[in-house]
């Protein structure tokens, strides 16, 4: 009788040994695979960002065609301008020159000024209107995708997880 019951004690200990071995080696690959999900998620997130950065850049790049254009007209129409006014003010018809004539080139040059009035408010207004543009889509529309604090707490797990298995995940 008491070989009996120490070799079923003894087969009970291992059988105890060998269900707490599986359970922590269990365990551990259950915070394995968790902290491999966690890696995952974080990953996902920079890619996010990433990705978002890279439209951001696009938008900037696309948004800074507009402004470099226009430096480059305002400043041809400046300069057309202070000829025009130069030529309104220091030029001077010929003596004997028929009125006509010079009333055809005052209206001329101021048909022109007026003309290049409106380029140099249109050429200003779309170098305005592009920054705005530029800074209202960066600003509203293409935000950056930070994750919000439910999302950072559905990717962390908790050791105590593990214990919520059921008993034929755990063993």
């Amino acid at each position: 009788g008491t070989m009996a019951a120490a070799v079923g004690m003894g087969a009970a200990r291992s059988a105890a040994g060998l269900a707490e071995e599986a359970f922590f080696y269990n365990r551990e690959n259950f915070q394995f695979d968790r902290k491999q999900r966690q890696l995952m998620e974080y990953q996902l997130m920079d890619m996010r960002l990433e990705q978002a950065n890279l439209w951001r850049d696009d938008i900037r790049d696309f948004c800074t065609l507009t402004p470099e254009k226009m430096e480059v007209y305002l400043l041809v129409v400046a300069l057309e301008l202070g000829f025009c006014v130069m030529a309104l003010c220091k030029a001077r018809a010929p003596p004997g020159c028929p009125p006509w004539l010079v009333d055809c080139h005052t209206i001329s040059v101021c048909g022109a000024l007026t003309y290049l009035f409106l380029a140099l408010w249109f050429g200003m207004h779309a170098f305005v209107s592009a920054q705005a543009y530029k800074v209202r889509i960066l600003t509203q529309m293409v935000r950056l995708p930070v994750p919000s604090w439910k999302t950072m707490e559905a990717s962390r797990t908790y050791s105590s997880a593990f214990e919520g298995l059921n008993k034929a995940q755990v063993l």
